[in-house]
């Protein structure tokens, strides 16, 4: 029948129409008026769990930016950059004195406007720390359900001394021989005097075991391989903690070393702008409120006395908080010969052959 269109015929026009719109919509997406993403590639010794609300919703924020992110530990990252043929625009490292040594090299470029921090939060315009981080104590609940936990670390030294039977082979910390942000935290406990020497030859005399990162120190302690672990990454080991009752945390009462993750935007970057955005976005409100809500880290930024009374709510104990300094002093216990002169009197009191630092 005249003006009639068949079934396939009307299928045919839906068809094409939906292609014509389909062709459009890519047209725009790929257009002039829509270039593609610019790509952030950072290179990080944080977990990618940790960070993954951050990215999250930077790019939800910044639709015209995305993030490559790559995960390293800090000294594997550390040899990465210095070896690196093509560097990455942003860099992010727990270490602190690794950091500080890069930037010292030339490694970092600027970045304006970048929201107010605690000044030993950041250097030279260049480096800024985004979190506020204790090192911890963890404990087996059951171990010591019956035994008084150590408040000093000279009660500690003395507890490992006292009762060789009870922590023979069962206390942990970092090897500091392959972690950097390890090493840091040993060399700065070095700082504080006598009992930092006296500690570590106690933990030879248990027959400590040594690793890589809080995550090995807390899944010993859980099954029991471990009564304790010394020098272990508060945030991470807190949420562990809240979800397993098997868990303790504690700051020691004569000092918690605080330390800070610190990012940099490379010289070497392509994409400095966009990069620029990423550091100013981990400083920001809407940053700081996803690294409290959001992610196993801690904000740099509190509302509470410099952080406190915000640890001192989330941990056992009472304690001082020392934070360590992004400053060029962390660069003394990078000289070659310090540090090896460091780890040699390190592994000594580790396996009882000799004392002291």
């Amino acid at each position: 029948m005249k003006g009639t269109m068949r079934p396939f015929a009307i299928l045919g026009v839906f068809v094409g129409l939906a292609v014509l719109a389909t062709a459009a919509f890519f047209s725009y997406r790929s257009g002039a008026n829509a270039p593609e993403p610019t790509t952030i590639d950072v290179w990080s010794a944080t977990d990618r769990s940790a960070m993954w609300a951050i990215l999250e919703e930077f790019e939800a924020a910044h639709p015209d930016i995305s993030i490559r992110y790559t995960e390293y530990n800090t000294s594997e990252l550390h040899a990465a950059v210095l070896e690196a043929d093509e560097m990455p625009d942003v860099i992010i490292s727990s270490a602190m004195d690794l950091q500080v040594e890069l930037v010292n090299r030339g490694y970092a470029s600027p970045v304006a406007d970048v929201p107010a921090t605690p000044e030993w939060a950041r250097w030279r315009e260049e480096l800024f720390g985004f979190t506020q981080e204790p090192v911890a104590l963890l404990y087996n609940r059951e171990a010591f359900a019956d035994r008084d936990l150590p408040t000093t670390r000279s009660e500690l030294a003395g507890m490992m001394r006292d009762e060789p039977s009870f922590f023979d082979g069962r206390v942990g910390t970092y090897d500091v021989s392959l972690s950097g942000v390890g090493y840091m935290f040993a060399t700065q406990d070095a700082q504080r005097g006598f009992q930092a020497s006296r500690l570590v030859e106690s933990m030879g005399r248990a027959r400590a075991r040594t690793y890589c990162c809080t995550a090995d120190m807390v899944d010993e302690l859980a099954n029991g391989g471990l009564v304790l672990a010394y020098n272990a990454i508060g945030s991470y080991a807190l949420e562990r903690v809240r979800a397993d009752p098997r868990l303790g945390i504690l700051l020691l009462s004569d000092y918690a070393l605080v330390f800070t993750r610190s990012a940099f935007v490379t010289r070497a970057s392509d994409a400095k702008a966009a990069s620029g955005e990423f550091i100013r976005y981990l400083l920001s409100p809407e940053g700081q409120d996803l690294i409290e809500t959001r992610s196993s880290l801690f904000p740099l930024l509190t509302e509470e006395d410099g952080g406190q009374s915000f640890f001192e709510s989330r941990f056992e104990g009472s304690t001082s908080l020392l934070p360590i300094r992004l400053r060029p002093s962390l660069l003394t216990w990078l000289d070659e010969s310090k540090k090896q002169k460091f780890l040699r009197d390190w592994r000594a009191s580790m396996t009882g052959r000799t004392g002291g630092y």
